[in-house]
């Protein structure tokens, strides 16, 4: 037993880390209960208002109400999202929030489902599958799952924006890109015992030794 524990610890550290941390939990498989309006500038510049809009927790993405439906608007075309209390901008096909600068470099953010730890509670097999309908329906519409009290954990995902070009937070990605002493920084910043890659500070830290 002892053998195959110190062989799952040396296969884990081997795969790294990913800056991840638990963001409490959602009642609702959307940011919020209840849709709000909110500002939409698209890829082109132009500026729209929408007056009942979303974010689908399953995947940070936008939705919208047409009529009674819950559609999912094209991420092709959007740009930014500006809600009252919250501002997002698209990393690919999600929404993000900035969490912070680095100069011209910074720290973003994506509010998610915890799918897996979701999965691992077995709360409601027909919830499950309806949070995995994106992969099967059209893209244009999606099944929401149903409001009871079952709580959705979340997690929050960083990713390091540098030069324009963004990429997931993980330790062996940014081992590689830094030179031999700010190696030996982000070593030194690993072992301190408060040290949490979903920490805002430590991530500002890591992003200072890409100056």
């Amino acid at each position: 037993m002892k053998r195959f524990l110190v062989i799952m610890l040396s296969v884990a550290a081997s795969l790294g880390i990913y800056a991840q941390k638990s963001a409490g939990f959602s009642a609702t498989t959307t940011l919020y209960k209840d849709y709000q309006p909110a500002k939409i500038t698209l890829a082109d510049g132009k500026v729209i208002k929408q007056s009942k809009a979303n974010v689908f927790l399953k995947n940070s993405r936008l939705l919208f109400k047409r009529g009674m439906f819950d559609m999912e608007a094209n991420m092709a075309q959007i740009s930014r999202v500006e809600f009252a209390d919250k501002t997002f901008e698209k990393l690919d096909t999600m929404l993000v929030t900035v969490v912070d600068t680095v100069g011209d470099k910074r720290i973003l953010c994506a509010t998610t489902i915890d799918i897996e730890a979701y999965k691992s509670k077995a709360v409601n097999d027909r919830v499950v599958t309806n949070l995995s309908l994106g992969e099967q329906v059209s893209m244009t519409t999606i099944d929401l799952a149903p409001e009871d009290e079952l709580k959705y954990p979340l997690i929050n995902t960083y990713y390091f924006e540098i030069d324009g070009k963004p990429f997931e937070v993980h330790e062996r990605t940014i081992t590689r890109m830094l030179d031999k002493d700010k190696r030996r920084m982000l070593k030194t910043y690993m072992q301190f015992p408060d040290f949490d890659w979903g920490d805002r500070e430590y991530l500002r830290k890591i992003l200072q030794l890409f100056d």
